[in-house]
């Protein structure tokens, strides 16, 4: 009963400022159950037959986040002995007593100092991702908990899925405890404190097979939500393809759509130019329609942290 009530109290919370809501239908022999923390509430209604309907809602900021001063950080219990924050990150937390604030620098320097590579082979505890400057989401999850633990915070990980606009992949992502709030979340992978409805946690860490079909998605993609909540997405994270329009559209409208190496769709209308940024590495197609009509398609092989530009260029005159 009170989990329930904690549930309809967060969800009346997440219409007053709803970032995006978003419905799946799960099958897996494991399925995710409700839960709710502050902006991020997810409400699982089992079907029979290892089905259920997930609904998950997301809010601009989290309520309750800013304000409360405390004393200096100390470790907390889960932080091994030998693990310290970095030298430079542990003067910028001394000198800030607002623990959304401490907690924000954290996670900035994290995205400042460690690079997302999803490839990565190697080991994803938080000692080795710290030294080597990369992890997978989950090496950035465990690194980000343990540089929050050591700040004085209460943090952990938390365990499912990412829904693509094709498939859904295994992640995991962070929840720091804050004075005044509880636990928020935020995805070290993403930026600073965004998580997005298509992230559907699980009750520890997703293994086995498992279906996934969304019902309900948000209307912007993830990169797109994120950057309309004021939080800035990872700029280290990928590659930026520049695009720029040669010729008038007339009354029409440009629309380009970039596929990615992992079905991941970004949607831009392009007036003059534009650009996608924060891309993964790999092969990206690009459509570009004006209209109803498909002007223009090609392939790019994008590399980590590089920028590609491309010339559009439209039937009539040119302008500009």
């Amino acid at each position: 009963m009170k989990t329930r009530l904690l549930t309809a109290v967060l969800l009346l919370a997440a219409w007053t400022a709803a970032a995006g809501e978003a419905t799946f239908i799960v099958k897996a022999a494991v399925l995710p159950r409700s839960r709710a923390v502050n902006g991020h509430v997810q409400d699982v209604r089992v079907l029979g037959s290892g089905r259920a309907e997930v609904h998950v809602s997301t809010t601009l900021d989290p309520i309750g986040a800013r304000g409360f001063a405390v004393g200096q950080p100390r470790p907390v219990a889960g932080t091994p002995g030998w693990f310290h924050l970095p030298q430079s990150l542990g003067e910028m937390v001394a000198g800030e007593n607002d623990p959304w604030g401490r907690a924000t620098r954290i996670l900035r320097w994290v995205m400042d100092h460690v690079r997302v590579n999803a490839q990565g082979l190697g080991a994803q505890d938080a000692g080795s991702v710290l030294e080597r400057g990369s992890g997978r989401c989950s090496g950035l999850a465990n690194a980000a908990t343990a540089l929050l633990r050591a700040a004085g915070f209460t943090a952990r990980t938390v365990s499912g899925l990412l829904v693509l606009d094709s498939r859904a992949i295994p992640h995991r992502w962070v929840e720091c405890f804050l004075p005044g709030a509880g636990w928020v979340p935020t995805d070290p992978t993403l930026g600073l404190w965004i998580v997005t409805p298509r992230h559907v946690a699980w009750p520890g860490t997703v293994t086995g097979a498992y279906d996934l079909r969304a019902t309900r998605v948000p209307v912007d993609d993830m990169a797109g939500a994120s950057r309309a909540w004021g939080w800035p997405v990872r700029w280290n994270r990928g590659a930026v393809l520049e695009c720029r329009v040669v010729g008038s559209p007339g009354t029409g409208t440009v629309l380009a759509e970039l596929r990615g190496p992992d079905g991941e769709l970004r949607r831009l209308r392009l007036d003059g130019a534009g650009q996608f940024d924060g891309l993964p590495p790999g092969r990206w197609l690009l459509t570009v329609r004006l209209g109803n009509e498909v002007v223009e398609k090609c392939a790019f092989r994008l590399e980590e942290g590089g920028t590609a530009s491309y010339a559009i260029r439209l039937p009539g005159p040119e302008v500009g």
